[in-house]
């Protein structure tokens, strides 16, 4: 199974970070919702088919290209002087169960499919910049990137045309990711992790069955 579509990510949450010594900074959400393509790629077995569906099982390999995301600090929780961003790549693999069922007698040639799969996620993170507000302010780098093995489930509905080129299917539809949550380095030790939140997405797209 071949997939190709976009998706609209969702990430970005209000949090403390603690510095030693002083009351620390606020790091706060603007732009949670940010967009891009997406690829797939499937390998499926039929199984039985129970009442009026065909279940197949298999593995699903998904490539969620970058998405940024940004928002402001406020240092010691008193002075708005920063702006943030950084970006996000996500990598993940699904074992997959998946249903095709017939929607109605008068369209022969389309069926409905459902689908679930979890597995792991490998998001990386990185690029995080901060720009100065105000020209009094000093901006740093102090989260470098680095890539996070996370919990992950996806859920699937879509409708599937047989024979569309040649006796391949297409089939398209909806689909949302739960993709787990990512954090940063830290290039000091006073400092504890900066993280990007639970991360979600939805996606829209369209694949053919070879």
């Amino acid at each position: 199974m071949l997939q190709l579509g976009g998706y609209w990510g969702i990430a970005g949450d209000i949090q403390h970070i603690n510095i030693q010594g002083l009351v620390g900074n606020t790091y706060t959400a603007n732009n949670q919702t940010e967009g891009n393509g997406l690829v797939g790629v499937g390998y499926f077995l039929d199984g039985q088919t129970v009442r009026f569906m065909q279940l197949s099982y298999g593995l699903d390999w998904f490539y969620l290209p970058r998405t940024s995301y940004s928002g402001t600090v406020t240092q010691e929780d008193l002075f708005t002087n920063l702006s943030y961003q950084y970006d996000i790549t996500h990598y993940p693999l699904y074992v997959m169960a998946k249903s095709t069922m017939a929607i109605t007698s008068r369209l022969p040639h389309y069926r409905l499919t459902v689908d679930v799969g979890i597995g792991p996620n490998f998001m990386k993170t990185g690029h995080y910049q901060e720009t100065a507000i105000n020209s009094d302010s000093v901006p740093n780098t102090p989260f470098p990137g680095k890539t996070t093995t996370t919990f992950s489930a996806t859920v699937g509905v879509g409708i599937k045309r047989n024979n569309v080129f040649g006796r391949a299917p297409l089939e398209c539809g909806y689909r949302f990711f739960y993709l787990g949550q990512g954090d940063f380095g830290s290039n000091s030790n006073q400092l504890n992790t900066f993280t990007t939140g639970p991360v979600y997405a939805n996606a829209l797209l369209c694949s053919i069955t070879i």
